[in-house]
């Protein structure tokens, strides 16, 4: 009696662990029928009961089915906000059990890229609403989902600065850096973000080394650091720091042009316009340099003007117009290097605005009309 009666709770365990394992694959046979809510509510049996609760296979079919109803013309209404994290999590707890290479996943890396596109698609549906709210918290899933792609916390920083806040954003560079992804913009972005939040001097200086050290020849960078230095009264450290960086690099047409711009700063504009011509020997191209060139040359044009303007009658007679004329060579001089920065930059608008303004006082007036129709005037 007792031999029978122990073959008949083995044989009622066998038969509930059967109807536990048929509840996965009659999920798995609705699922494959496109039935999603009738996978969905075997499948929730299935997480739950102890026979199966711990099976790689449940919890990979449980996150599958979830992640098939996302955005499903008829069932995405089962789904919520949660439904991806649920999926993540779902799918986590596989290759917990499984293992990488196990049956089930190995499976997982293909359907966990399938739902950082998902997620990924929802924080940008968001973010051209404008929601920055739920754009932010849909890409720091997607990162959650695939913590070595930089898209979604870079466009989460973009978020945070959509939403006002540099602070935040602040921390998706930084994270983007300790990802290894150091572009020139992300460091020049965050130091603007740095100065916004009118962040110490020393925090903004300790980005630009950052940033120089990765990107030795940033234009923007060096100027930015020069500034630091010079309104530091540090003007010598700078100066000599460049120097150096030119010794070291002296067909770098960049550090010529950032030299001529310290040297105009610190009033030598024989030198400033002597480093400006030296990185145009080497890159005719370079847009700061011919940019610049062509500034310091039409302010010494109006600084001769100024003086005649400022003259009496009597002095204006005799000396007015030789000033006059001698403010037209300078703003002759600085035409070519407009020009060529226009070409460059053509839709650069200072660039127009200065070569609008330097062709009405060469009196070049279509030339002059040309550039006011270019600048929507």
């Amino acid at each position: 009696m007792k031999k029978l009666l122990l073959t008949a709770l083995a044989a009622a365990s066998i038969q509930a662990a059967s109807a536990q394992n048929s509840a996965v694959n009659t999920a798995t046979l609705n699922h494959k029928n496109g039935t999603l809510d009738k996978a969905k509510t075997e499948i929730d049996k299935a997480i739950e009961h102890p026979k199966t609760k711990d099976k790689a296979k449940t919890w990979f079919m449980h996150g599958i089915i979830y992640q098939d109803m996302i955005g499903n013309p008829v069932y995405g209404k089962m789904t919520d906000d949660k439904t991806p994290e649920v999926v993540l999590n779902s799918f986590n707890k596989t290759v917990e059990i499984d293992g990488k290479n196990g049956e089930f996943g190995k499976q997982v890396p293909e359907r966990l890229n399938l739902l950082y596109g998902q997620v990924l698609n929802q924080a940008v549906e968001f973010h051209n609403t404008q929601d920055w709210d739920n754009a932010i918290k849909k890409y720091e899933l997607a990162s959650k989902i695939n913590p070595t792609d930089t898209t979604a916390v870079l466009y989460a920083a973009y978020a945070s600065i959509g939403k006002e806040e540099p602070a935040s954003a602040i921390k998706y560079y930084d994270q983007l850096i300790n990802m290894g992804h150091k572009t020139q913009n992300v460091y020049r972005t965050k130091v603007q973000l740095l100065q916004q939040t009118e962040a110490s001097d020393d925090k903004v200086m300790a980005a630009l080394a950052e940033g120089l050290k990765e990107h030795p020849n940033d234009v923007y960078l060096m100027q930015e650091e020069l500034r630091y230095y010079l309104q530091a009264d540090r003007g010598d450290e700078a100066m000599a720091k460049l120097q150096n960086a030119i010794t070291a690099d002296p067909n770098n047409a960049s550090l010529h042009a950032v030299m001529g711009n310290l040297l105009e700063r610190k009033k030598d504009l024989d030198g400033a316009t002597a480093s400006y011509k030296k990185a145009l020997a080497i890159d005719p191209n370079s847009f700061d340099a011919n940019y610049n060139l062509a500034v310091l040359e039409y302010n010494r044009g109006s600084e001769v003007n100024n003086k005649a303007a400022k003259m009496d009658y009597k002095t204006y007679q005799k000396q007015g117009k030789a000033l006059e004329e001698q403010a037209k060579k300078h703003f002759a001089a600085s035409l070519p290097y407009f020009e060529k920065a226009h070409q460059i930059q053509p839709d650069d608008q200072a660039t127009l605005q200065n070569l609008n303004r330097v062709y009405t006082r060469l009196n070049r007036t279509q030339d002059a009309e040309r550039i006011s129709k270019l600048m929507g005037n």
